[in-house]
């Protein structure tokens, strides 16, 4: 079975003790909820707006998204004075103004990976848009989301150095730009980008002309649960981040569908933002974004739809900082 070796990259903030659930807490008002963004704020203007002020924000909106008395908390804090500042980085106001609120179209997406294609956009932020972008960027879900990129492409060209003329198919693929960092993709027998945005498609084919094995569907990914095999089999099936939309249910269907489609040895790579993680809270808060969070016990359940005698393994194993899970299941030989 393949396994990733993550590249490491520390975020620049640490996961809150408020993640291991050791401390009760009683429900916290709307009143101390202004209060304490009062302070972050008038600390964050006192410094000279210096980043070492926010790391208390992301731990604020973290008890609030947990033990908040009131569901509108959000409300509050998107109507406080440090919320316009906040706005200012362009991937929170990119977030928070996206034209629905499913999962982050790819361009977002680009915006956490620090993409090339994103520096027009971030040379227009202000000053300030520039300094927070600093603290978003290292947001432990935007360290996860490169890391995730790394880790899927690493994935492509193990299969391809293991299986000639591998088979691989990317569902719900974006931008697919897991594929540009990739060595051996013009080396595969075959390579099946899948997205409903045919926009995000001519994107991949226009970055990835000089790759001949690559096609493009525009689909909605969730056909593959009624008819697996329509597009063939493969022997490396990713799925970088379908799961963030999908309760457990439909995931667990896709995952049953996306086994049966399987070569033999292929596998299965999917992908899962973490629960527990710090900076929920501000994801919720300011960028408008609430993607289903899991455990690892929630994974392995997941993983478990991949049925079947011939399934040899089922693999959960967390990325370097925590903020990503990852699933694999692999068929045998």
């Amino acid at each position: 079975m393949m396994t990733p070796t993550p590249i490491l990259e520390a975020p620049l903030f640490t996961p809150s003790l408020l993640q291991t659930n050791r401390f009760a807490a009683r429900p916290l008002t709307n009143a101390q909820l202004r209060l304490g963004l009062d302070t972050i704020a008038a600390n964050w203007q006192e410094s000279g707006l210096a980043l070492s002020a926010l790391p208390p924000l992301l731990d604020l909106t973290h008890r609030y998204r947990a033990f908040a008395a009131s569901p509108d908390w959000r409300e509050i804090a998107r109507a406080h004075p440090i919320a316009q500042q906040l706005l200012k980085d362009p991937l929170t106001q990119a977030m928070f103004h996206r034209p629905t609120a499913d999962a982050p179209e790819a361009e977002l997406l680009d915006l956490a990976l620090a993409h090339p294609s994103t520096r027009h956009r971030v040379a227009q932020a202000t000053p300030l848009g520039l300094k927070v972008r600093l603290f978003t960027h290292e947001l432990e879900t935007a360290v996860a989301l490169r890391e995730r990129r790394r880790i899927m492409a690493h994935a492509i060209d193990d299969t391809i150095s293991k299986t000639p003329k591998a088979a691989i198919l990317m569902l719900g693929c974006g931008h697919f730009r897991a594929l540009e960092l990739s060595m051996r993709a013009g080396e595969a027998g075959r390579i099946l980008a899948i997205d409903p945005r045919d926009a995000c498609l001519e994107v991949v084919r226009s970055q990835n002309a000089s790759i001949t094995p690559i096609e493009t569907l525009c689909e909605a990914p969730g056909r593959m649960i009624a008819r697996p095999l329509r597009f063939g089999r493969f022997d490396l099936i990713l799925v970088p981040g379908l799961l963030d939309g999908m309760e457990d249910p439909a995931a667990g269907r896709m995952i049953a569908a996306l086994a049966s489609a399987l070569r033999p040895s292929g596998q299965i790579l999917v992908a899962a933002m973490a629960r527990g993680i710090r900076c929920d809270g501000y994801l919720d808060a300011f960028m408008d974004w609430q993607p289903v969070l899991r455990g690892e016990e929630d994974m392995q359940a997941l993983m478990q739809h991949a049925q079947g005698s011939d399934i040899a393994s089922r693999v959960v194993f967390h990325g370097s900082n925590g903020a990503m899970l990852y699933g694999t299941a692999r068929r045998r030989g």
